[in-house]
């Protein structure tokens, strides 16, 4: 379970995964917190008034705006090839010109998702090293042995955390 006080750090990646379209139960198991954890930071930035909380709506407004650019996307394709069944000609350069800029901005909306999943993968990877630091650390003061059984077994431990936490 994620240290007591780690809401300030995990919140807002938990936040960013839920955007992403991560189910509740798959952030609670990444991240190391509770599926009620998860609810509770999410309730909490819903306003009285509202019926949905910021997350959904955050989610609702990335799905929304993917959707409508591959819908504009379909329609420039369908202009293009109903145009070009006559000849290639006579497809306005507009046209491809617009199919540029939509292409464009899909990649760069499919980049930033490829970045913010790669930061939350960073970021797991600095937590499990900084746990593996404050156990060393831990060790250190109260039980050598739990130093010891480290340096013993750290590439093992290593190995372990990338293939649990940097997955």
């Amino acid at each position: 379970m994620a240290e007591k006080g780690a809401r300030a750090q995990l919140e807002p990646v938990a936040r960013q995964m839920y955007v992403e379209g991560q189910s509740l139960t798959a952030i609670a198991e990444t991240l190391d917190v509770s599926r009620n954890t998860l609810t509770d930071w999410k309730a909490r930035t819903k306003a009285p008034a509202d019926d949905r909380d910021e997350w959904d709506k955050a989610r609702e407004m990335k799905r929304g705006f993917e959707q409508r650019l591959e819908a504009i996307r379909e329609s420039i394709m369908g202009e293009i090839e109903e145009t070009t069944s006559v000849s290639i000609k006579n497809v306005s350069p507009a046209l491809f010109d617009s199919l540029s800029k939509v292409d464009a901005l899909l990649d760069r909306n499919r980049k930033a998702a490829r970045e913010a999943t790669d930061a939350i993968a960073r970021q797991r990877g600095e937590m499990f090293l900084q746990f593996i630091k404050d156990l060393i650390e831990y060790g250190g003061k109260h039980d050598e042995m739990i130093t010891a059984v480290i340096q013993d077994n750290f590439d093992d431990l290593i190995q372990w955390g990338r293939e649990k936490y940097a997955a």
